[in-house]
């Protein structure tokens, strides 16, 4: 089968950023089906896993974690899914990704495709509303009666991520307010039309923002983009006793004592961190999935596409690298299966 991978870290700008190349299509075994991609979109993750290769890797590294394809063949322990299957993903990061003609992943992690969709359409749902989903109901308890009534603060809410909170916190959570922050017209226009009631820009002052809205603090904050530019003010605008769900990693220390005072739960979200582990919450994945497509058909949840990216090609993943590593992206980039 035909796949684009990498093999060393490289800017988008070199003519071997990324490279193609063939292997040996694998069969599926226990509950592993055989997916062929028909479509992709890129989040964050790939750039940074692109970036985290050191030195020269003999084999090529597939990356990609997002995709919509059919199902091919099946192993011989799956059970809830058949060849002939239009099916949405985001799989394992510890598994060769999606950018390739074919791709393994566990039935697990699978949902079945949203009617009415295109394939790239699709593809820009699984990952970001994985994160979403798990960061909103399964870190912050938004679901709950204690959230009921509430405000919550998204920081970075026209990106893939925030796009996806922002729907379901105004359309599936308990609260009643979201707050979110962009600062170019394009992007606030976005976060409206995801369903925000209030966009912060995040270029200025949130606390004094938060104040002419009526809020001196916010009980639940979602970071969406990294955490030392909002480590501090966050701790200023959190509640007391409130909840700050987080998705970045950083390098830098973090100061935990400025949420002391006020007994501050922080919360971690990683996506991948049930099929990393093989949680006994890893099928919840499948579930969220099959949910989010029931809810997009329904008309509730919208997907987040809005730049096409071509054919998945050396060229065209390079190109869309660097659209996503300028941190402008609005919504989902995507592109269609490699041409055989």
């Amino acid at each position: 089968m035909k796949i684009i991978g990498v093999r060393e870290n490289l800017p988008t700008s070199h003519k071997n950023c990324f490279i193609e190349s063939k292997t040996k299509t694998a069969s599926p075994e226990g509950r592993d089906l055989l997916v062929r991609i028909d479509a992709i979109s890129i989040n964050p993750v790939d750039c940074k896993q692109r970036q985290m290769i050191e030195g020269y890797l003999e084999e090529p590294r597939i990356l990609g974690w997002d995709a919509c394809g059919e199902v091919i063949s099946v192993g011989k322990d799956v059970e809830n899914f058949e060849p002939g299957d239009r099916v949405i993903y985001a799989g394992d990061i510890t598994r060769p990704g999606c950018y390739a003609e074919f791709q393994l992943v566990d039935e697990q992690l699978v949902g079945p495709k949203p009617k009415g969709l295109t394939a790239e359409e699709a593809a820009s749902l699984p990952l970001t509303s994985l994160a979403a989903w798990e960061a909103l109901f399964d870190r912050l308890s938004l679901d709950q009666d204690k959230a009921k009534g509430q405000a919550i603060l998204i920081i970075g809410g026209s990106g893939g991520l925030g796009s996806m909170a922002i729907q379901f916190a105004k359309r599936l959570s308990q609260c009643n307010t979201v707050i979110t922050t962009a600062s170019r017209d394009t992007s606030r226009d976005w976060c409206f039309k995801m369903g925000a009631d209030h966009v912060l820009d995040h270029s200025k002052d949130l606390k004094e923002q938060l104040a002419a809205l009526g809020y001196a603090t916010v009980p639940y904050i979602l970071n969406c983009n990294n955490n030392l530019p909002y480590w501090e003010i966050m701790s200023d605008i959190i509640s007391p006793e409130g909840s700050i769900c987080l998705v970045a990693s950083t390098k830098a220390k973090l100061d935990l004592d400025l949420f002391m005072k006020k007994s501050v739960q922080i919360n971690w979200e990683l996506m991948f961190t049930r099929s990393i582990f093989s949680t006994p919450t890893m099928s919840k994945q499948g579930n969220i999935l099959r949910r989010i497509s029931e809810l997009v058909e329904s008309g509730i949840i919208r997907h987040t596409q809005t730049s096409r990216g071509g054919t998945i090609s050396a060229t065209t993943l390079a190109k869309a690298h660097q659209t996503v590593e300028s941190g402008r992206m609005i919504g989902k980039l995507t592109l269609t299966g490699i041409n055989t």
